[in-house]
Order: structure tokens, then C-alpha cells, then sequence
């Protein structure tokens, strides 16, 4: 008598355990993923700074000696070549109402040589702003003009009747400077209308300087 032979192997696990494996597949690859997610944000974080953090500690020391020390073409030509980079400090310094209003006046004449097409705006903000100190909105004026050209006569002429008279005396200069007949037009008429002697000098100097 012949002895029963067991029935081969299935070819495929049963359903089961099937179940199971694909389970701990998709786990394990989900843990995975979860790692190598983990790990580039990680890397991310302990990289290099985004372009729009903070500028460093050390251009802003440097803005920081530059506009303190005396003035003259080699402090320009530095700050100069600082370039775009040195805007957000500059803009950062002429807004901190804590720093001295001299390094505050400087910084808004010194956005006017590193980048003085983006910040015009920025300037005439402030040469509006009745709350700045007087000698930074002066410095404001040059810095428009050198900014715009004659495209700041409007906002300047507005400012000759200004409260603060520092900031008339330098929008008489900086027209002044700009020259044309509409300047001297706005010159003119504020002249006999202006009671304090020191703009009165700085209107009569802005009218010379318009002279073709």
C-alpha cells in the first residue's frame, strides 16, 4: 500500500500574510520618508540664513564706523561700494530712534549714494515724516534731489512752508542746486513770505545757485 504523499506548497502565501508583509512594506517605508524628511529640514535649519534674514553683525558694525567717522570722498567711495547690501542697515539705522540723529542723517544721505534708485521712496517718506528729527529730514532733502533730479521739485517746493526750519533752509538748497525756471518760480514767491533770516539767506543762496 502506497503511502500519501503531502500536497505541494502553495505558490503564494495565503491571504493573510500577504496582509501582513504588505503592511510592514508600506511602515517601513513611511519611516523612511519620515527620516529623510526629518534630516533635510534639519540640514535646512542649520544652514546658511534665508536671503531676507537680518544683515550680519559686521556690515552693520562697518555701515556703523563708516557713518560715524569724519566725512569726505573716501567715506562715500566706501560706503559706495558696499552697494544694495548696505540698504536694509541704512534703512534699518535711519528709522532706530535710539541711534544719535547724526548717524540717523548720514544714513539717509548715504541710501542716496549706495542705491539711489530703490530708495527715493523711502527718503521722501521720511523728508514728509513731521516726527523725525529736523536734521534728519534736512539730510532727507539733499538726499531726494540727488535721488530724483528734477522729478523732486514737486516734493520739495511742498516743503518750503515745512514747520521745521532746518528742513526749509535745505529744501531752498537742494532746489536750488536743481535749478530751472520752475524752481525759481517756488523760490520767488516763498521769498517775501518767509519771516526767519537763516532760510531767508538759504532761499536767496537757492536762487543763486538756479541762476542759468
Amino acid at each position: 500500500m502506497s503511502t500519501p504523499t503531502s500536497p505541494p506548497p502553495p505558490a503564494f502565501a495565503p491571504r493573510s500574510t500577504r496582509g501582513r508583509r504588505w503592511r510592514a512594506l508600506v511602515l517601513g517605508t513611511g519611516l523612511l520618508v519620515t527620516s529623510a524628511g526629518s534630516a533635510l529640514a534639519y540640514s535646512r535649519g542649520a544652514g546658511e540664513p534665508p536671503p531676507t534674514a537680518a544683515p550680519p553683525r559686521d556690515l552693520r558694525a562697518q555701515v556703523e564706523s563708516l557713518l560715524d567717522a569724519s566725512q569726505g570722498t573716501p567715506r562715500d567711495e566706501q560706503l559706495r561700494r558696499l552697494g544694495p547690501q548696505a540698504v536694509p542697515v541704512l534703512s534699518s539705522l535711519v528709522m532706530d530712534g535710539s541711534a544719535p540723529s547724526t548717524r540717523r542723517a548720514r544714513a539717509v544721505a548715504s541710501l542716496a549714494l549706495v542705491d539711489p534708485t530703490k530708495s527715493a521712496h523711502s527718503i521722501q517718506e521720511v523728508l514728509e515724516d513731521a516726527r523725525a528729527p529736523a536734521d534728519v529730514r534736512a539730510s532727507a532733502a539733499g538726499a531726494l534731489a540727488r535721488c530724483l533730479g528734477i522729478d523732486a521739485i514737486p516734493s520739495l517746493s511742498a516743503r518750503l512752508t515745512d514747520q521745521e526750519e532746518p528742513v526749509r533752509e535745505a529744501v531752498a538748497l537742494a532746489l536750488g542746486r536743481l535749478g530751472g525756471q520752475q524752481v525759481r518760480q517756488a523760490l520767488e514767491e516763498r521769498l517775501p513770505l518767509e519771516e526767519r533770516p537763516l532760510v531767508r539767506e538759504a532761499l536767496q543762496r537757492g536762487l543763486s545757485l538756479a541762476e542759468p
